[in-house]
């Protein structure tokens, strides 16, 4: 669907020239049925920690405070409408708010929380139905997450939010606007990828509100990005690899490589991605899953338990300070959330609220839990986020478990952990109640024949906070 005439500009050509091709074949109705309902549940995931997020008077104020003008694009519990960057700004500014966003492990991102509010908001203010609109976001969930694998990482300090997935975000609103014309994908790359993004990541680790507005940005810039490659905008050829490869990934030497091995078809990285089940930084979900299966030898009560360690990948260890500053830095604390774990037997149940966070023997038990990097477990990450948990308790019993794979909720399985498939009407239900839950999670699961309208109709209706 071209909702924008585009002028004479040259075809991209080269490596993103490649990559926008490989985009523009992407459709769902020729896509595996798992692929299907793997993005059905990428989309009612991004929505319901989206509304989540937003029942937070920090996130509140904030949403308050930028909600001005008028457009066609829905944004999540205002009546009217407003232009599609804003609304895309607006819509995701609350995903991450809570760590339950989406994720991608390999490619070390969260590709659908920045593709869907970018993709829905335009398809809205361009008419489309639902089959584009659902292609586009396949296309920049798969466009992305291949970015993001041959980045490897990005540097250290640089949070992953705002950097590949906007280009993939970016490439599914060109695939959306152009009926998939590869040129016009390939131009939303390099022009995202001419502006990149270098987020702190300290002031997401440490729990300071600039977070929320890191994939707020990112949304919006994709839309715009999106928008200006359909009107015929075009970047330096070659930007991916010269300008953003360079700023942004960990190992810009391979950077071409790796993309160029990446773009044979018939692999979809869409099941490879993850439904988070902790609340947590994804880094520490091997530790969370640990200490989850350690809770059925339970209860324990702070007292019970004398001193814990953890012997986890490098990665993880990092994040090993037993006193975070709020809730927010609690998500990415090992010692906080192994000690409420352990003894509140959740981390879904108030276990990283401020009441919970200024308990002294919560906090006693947490300064006790020693986090100790291992690099043994280090060949372990990406592929997987190893753990090893061991307790010991005042009695003298020890109990120690470990995981090796891949966290719950992860890889081509996770649809069958049921706490990640009843996660979004969890969440829904408890800010929204159970039958706009319900009605928010079929209009998700309509969306492919009814288009965007329904679920937008319903998203602008609802009473968030």
């Amino acid at each position: 669907m071209v909702t924008a005439e585009r002028g004479a500009a040259p075809p991209v050509t080269g490596l993103t020239g490649r990559l926008g091709a490989f985009a523009a074949r992407i459709q769902l109705p020729g896509a595996p049925e798992a692929v299907r309902q793997r993005l059905e549940a990428l989309v009612a995931d991004v929505i319901a920690t989206g509304v989540s997020g937003l029942a937070r008077p920090d996130v509140a104020k904030l949403h308050a405070a930028f909600a001005v003008g008028d457009g066609p694009s829905t944004v999540v519990g205002r009546r009217s409408g407003m232009p599609p960057a804003s609304a895309a700004f607006l819509n995701a500014m609350p995903v991450a708010r809570e760590q339950l966003q989406d994720g991608h492990r390999r490619a070390r991102g969260h590709p659908a929380s920045h593709v869907v509010p970018a993709v829905f908001a335009v398809a809205e203010a361009a008419g489309a139905g639902g089959p584009a609109t659902l292609s586009a976001m396949l296309a920049g969930y798969e466009t992305g997450v291949r970015i993001g694998l041959a980045m490897d990482g990005t540097p250290a300090g640089v949070h992953d939010i705002g950097t590949w997935a906007t280009l993939g975000a970016a490439a599914g609103v060109a695939h959306l606007l152009t009926d998939g014309d590869p040129d016009a994908i390939a131009a939303a790359v390099e022009l995202a990828a001419a502006l990149p993004s270098v987020p702190d990541a300290w002031g997401v680790f440490d729990g300071w509100t600039s977070q929320h507005l890191y994939l707020a940005s990112a949304a919006q810039a994709a839309v715009v990005h999106g928008q200006a490659a359909a009107a015929g905008a075009r970047a330096t050829p070659g930007t991916l690899e010269r300008h953003f490869a360079k700023w942004v990934a960990a190992d810009p030497a391979g950077f071409t490589d790796r993309l160029t091995s990446l773009l044979e078809p018939g692999t979809w990285m869409t099941l490879d991605g993850y439904l988070k089940r902790h609340p947590t930084c994804a880094l520490l979900h091997g530790v969370n899953d640990a200490v989850e299966d350690l809770v059925g030898s339970g209860p324990f009560g702070p007292g019970d338990i004398g001193d814990v360690r953890v012997d986890t990948y490098r990665a993880a260890a990092a994040f090993a300070a037993p006193e975070p500053r709020n809730e927010l830095a609690a998500r990415f604390s090992i010692p906080w959330t192994v000690a409420a774990g352990l003894t509140l037997g959740t981390l879904r149940n108030g276990a990283l609220e401020p009441d919970t966070l200024a308990d002294t023997a919560l906090r006693a038990l947490a300064s006790r839990v020693e986090v100790r990097h291992d690099p043994a477990l280090d060949a372990g990450y990406p592929a997987g986020r190893p753990a090893v948990v061991t307790v010991e308790l005042t009695d003298g019993t020890v109990l120690s478990t470990s995981v090796h794979g891949v966290p719950r909720g992860d890889g081509p399985d996770g649809l069958d952990d049921e706490v990640v498939t009843g996660k979004a009407a969890i969440l829904l239900t408890a800010v929204v109640g159970e039958q706009r839950s319900r009605d928010v999670l079929a209009a998700v699961a309509g969306l492919g024949e009814q288009g965007p309208e329904p679920l937008g109709a319903i998203l602008r209706g609802l009473e968030v906070g």
